[in-house]
């Protein structure tokens, strides 16, 4: 449970770690290889995830399927809550 607490976190702070991380490791990468300005959100993920691993594996906690399913979670979390918010309204079809 702790793992998948950690990977929901991660996927909530991805847009966080964008411009702090995820940027300047792009702008690093583009050297070697072309990365796109729609790829960093993608890259941030990647690095959320990375630091989840480790969190998870230094706390012995957190399955795979756990870590993947609360970093969608997290990171999908506002736009789902939002759509079933307005499933769920009748007034608002």
């Amino acid at each position: 449970m702790f793992g998948f607490i950690i990977a929901l976190l991660a996927g909530v702070l991805t847009p966080h770690i964008e411009p702090l991380v995820a940027r300047p490791l792009a702008r690093a990468l583009s050297r070697h290889m072309p990365v796109e300005e729609g790829e960093t959100r993608l890259l941030a993920f990647l690095v959320a995830l990375v630091g989840a691993g480790v969190l998870c594996a230094l706390f012995d906690t957190g399955s795979p399927l756990g870590v993947a399913f609360g970093a969608g979670l997290g990171y999908f979390g506002l736009r789902l809550l939002a759509a079933m918010q307005k499933a769920l309204d009748p007034g608002g079809r």
